[in-house]
């Protein structure tokens, strides 16, 4: 099996923690292969596929997600669908035709190009590793709660949210070892440089829910402005060169009843390097 990828670096952010008052840890998934906090999930998916017996897995997705497939099918020898909107980032749209996954071209957007993978997986028969559908990713977001509860106890999680897969399973970690934060889901749905968070779809819906139920949590919608400050602040002061949608989780922090004392950790999910030309805009 392929190395399973993880045990990311948790750091003191200093620079966040001075502006706030209170300790901002980043849980930096940017380091895994890919650079996205989707190789855990990726990892999972595979697994599964294996198990199960399939001979080809496919999801659709905005970038991270795709990128991270392809490479993981690749590695394992799987025939990888891919299905992305008309209007996917040509940078993104680059790194996953690395991996030699075969493509598809969905006229639409996101929510076109998950109800076509969703039928061409019953059509075709492979793995459908869509978010909503396929548990296997929220294992792998898990593993992200179960890190961070072995390290710290938070009073708050905020983690960067579209579907929802991300925060279920970083809390599905976090309650299994008996830590139980606040769950805070930032979130960009009008978002034109944190594409990766746009739109805000919801297909966990009913485990989102849960989740913020659970943990006393609440969605936290940051703008653009939010977005870019809280980016060349990481980029800038803690060297972290992450993608906007990474930064919403540090964007919602001034929404948030924070105390002296406090301690938050924010999910730093990707790598801003995939994005040269809004870093450019950005920075």
């Amino acid at each position: 099996m392929i190395p399973k990828p993880g045990k990311t670096p948790l750091r003191l952010l200093r620079s966040f923690s001075r502006l706030f008052g209170v300790k901002v840890y980043g849980k930096l998934e940017l380091v895994n292969p890919t650079g996205s906090h989707k190789d855990r999930e990726s990892w999972e998916v595979l697994r599964d596929v294996k198990a199960k017996g399939f001979k080809a897995v496919g999801c659709a997705s905005t970038g991270n997600a795709a990128i991270s497939l392809a490479a993981y099918a690749f590695m394992a020898g799987i025939e990888c669908h891919i299905y992305v909107s008309e209007s996917i980032n040509p940078d993104k749209l680059a790194l996953i035709e690395a991996f030699h996954p075969k493509i598809h071209i969905v006229k639409g957007g996101y929510g076109e190009a998950i109800e076509r993978c969703n039928r061409d997986a019953e059509s075709i028969g492979f793995y459908n590793a869509n978010p909503g559908v396929c548990y296997a990713r929220i294992v792998g977001n898990s593993h992200i709660g179960a890190e961070i509860a072995s390290r710290l106890k938070p009073k708050y999680v905020i983690c960067p949210t579209n579907n929802g897969t991300h925060i279920v399973g970083v809390w599905t970690g976090l309650r299994d070892t008996g830590v139980k934060p606040v769950m805070v889901a930032a979130t960009a749905e009008e978002t034109r440089v944190a594409d990766s968070i746009a739109g805000f779809h919801r297909l966990e819906g009913e485990r989102l829910r849960n989740t913020l139920q659970e943990s006393s949590g609440f969605a936290v919608d940051v703008s653009d402005a939010e977005i870019e400050e809280a980016l060349k602040l990481l980029v800038r002061k803690e060297g972290i060169i992450a993608e906007p949608a990474s930064a919403a989780s540090l964007a919602a922090l001034k929404h948030i009843p924070l105390e002296p004392g406090d301690v938050v950790c924010c999910t730093i999910t990707g790598l801003g390097l995939k994005f040269p030309r809004i870093l450019k805009l950005v920075l």
